[in-house]
């Protein structure tokens, strides 16, 4: 998980390795989203994606798919690389990537203490595609190629355990892609409740709010004869963001995993959200507005000229310039916006769902967003003092309620 760590846990006695066998490589046609691989648990899902979203230039929304629905995501700069495989000791990955027609190659071996397969390694190749979901499970260890301007979205699901193997800040265990031989380790037992998903991002939001720093790696080591993990942490560290007038500007909660390349965590307590795939090209200019919702919108991936123009309350038009990852873009309800620029972009989209009453069962969120020409944009509506947000976990319930729907309609 996104959170950073500095001690080590306490030595053990063993020095737990397997030999390296390759047995076999996977071309994934770009039409199959659901498949199955030798690696026990390792397989690709059908994701849920809708497409033609309702905002001027939306091409395609991915929603999240079902399981506790929390949503990381990584971006790689366009000469990322890794050097390193990387083991989650209490996380499966649940992996959707997101750009431009890019293919990856997903390098896999099985490291779980005890598994039959132990020791056997896979290739993937495929292309990024936001229909599909790449499920890792514990204690597979992975690392990919081609991931250059890639942003990979993350829906993890937590375990928890009494296991030496195990440092819950931070629980992957990194090796060198040149090693013969492969780290074993023993993977958590006990998957924790979806309300302790929620508080565990919501911990992981406080930390990389205040710290910001490099994301730091974990490699078991021998010293004095016995078997222990060192943590290395690079001294990479991000621009200051662009300055803002208007308060539309926030900074993300995130941590460094290249010079430019981040890992950012969610901003709001329901801590979900989708993917936005806007093509700017050819728009016809028209804003948009949600009425009883607050959007906070992240560029992630794609096109590097592409803005958001935003209408104040004041009717003035302000302009802010994406390509940034580390900050997001906040549109009050009733507040008009359009995003503008050339190529395609893909953009992390968070909503906070205005509470019009305690008791109103009937919320009109099918209500909620117009559409206006240009001329018929004018002055958005001031954001209230009064304005109250449904609870973080009631949204976070409503999004894991559609991912449910959305899977028995496949």
């Amino acid at each position: 998980m996104p959170m950073t760590a500095d001690a080590a846990p306490p030595a053990t006695a063993l020095d737990r390795s397997t030999p390296r066998r390759h047995i076999g490589t996977f071309e994934v046609p770009d039409d199959v989203t659901a498949v199955d691989f030798p690696l026990d648990g390792t397989r690709l899902e059908t994701a849920h994606v809708t497409d033609r979203g309702a905002t001027a230039g939306v091409v395609r929304v991915a929603r999240i798919s079902e399981g506790p629905g929390i949503t990381d995501y990584v971006t790689h700069q366009k000469d990322f690389t890794y050097s390193t495989y990387g083991i989650h000791v209490g996380q499966d990955d649940r992996l959707t990537f997101f750009g431009d027609g890019q293919r990856i190659a997903v390098h896999l071996i099985d490291c779980r203490e005890g598994s039959p397969r132990l020791g056997d390694e896979i290739t993937i190749h495929m292309a990024v595609s936001p229909h599909r979901v790449l499920i890792i499970p514990k204690g597979v260890a992975h690392t990919l190629d081609g991931l250059g301007g890639v942003v990979t979205r993350d829906e993890p699901v937590w375990y928890a355990d009494r296991n030496p193997d195990w440092e819950p800040d931070n629980d992957l265990v990194s090796f060198l892609r040149t090693a013969e031989r492969a780290p074993v380790v023993r993977t958590n037992r006990h998957r924790l409740p979806v309300a302790a998903h929620l508080l565990l991002s919501r911990m992981s939001q406080r930390t990389n709010s205040e710290v910001r720093g490099a994301y730091a790696a974990r490699f078991r080591v021998s010293v004095g004869g016995r078997t222990t993990y060192a943590t290395i942490r690079p001294d990479w560290r991000a621009a200051e963001p662009q300055s803002d007038d208007h308060g539309l500007v926030r900074r993300n909660n995130f941590v460094l995993t290249g010079p430019e390349s981040f890992t950012v965590v969610p901003s709001t307590d329901s801590c979900t959200s989708d993917v936005l795939e806007v093509a700017l090209d050819g728009q016809d200019g028209r804003f948009t507005r949600h009425a009883y919702s607050r959007r906070t919108v992240t560029w992630m991936a794609g096109s590097e000229e592409a803005d958001i123009e935003v209408v104040t309350a004041d009717g003035e038009h302000r302009v802010v310039r994406l390509g940034d990852p580390t900050i997001g873009v906040r549109i009050p309800p009733g507040t008009w916006y359009r995003f503008t620029g050339t190529g395609r972009i893909w953009v992390r989209s968070e909503m906070e769902l205005l509470d019009l009453s305690p008791w109103n069962l009937d919320h009109p969120l099918v209500r909620d967003l117009t559409t206006a020409d240009p001329g018929e944009a004018g002055p958005s509506r001031p954001e209230q003092d009064g304005d109250r947000y449904l609870p973080g976990p009631a949204l976070h319930a409503l999004a894991r309620m559609e991912a449910k729907a959305m899977s028995l309609t496949h």
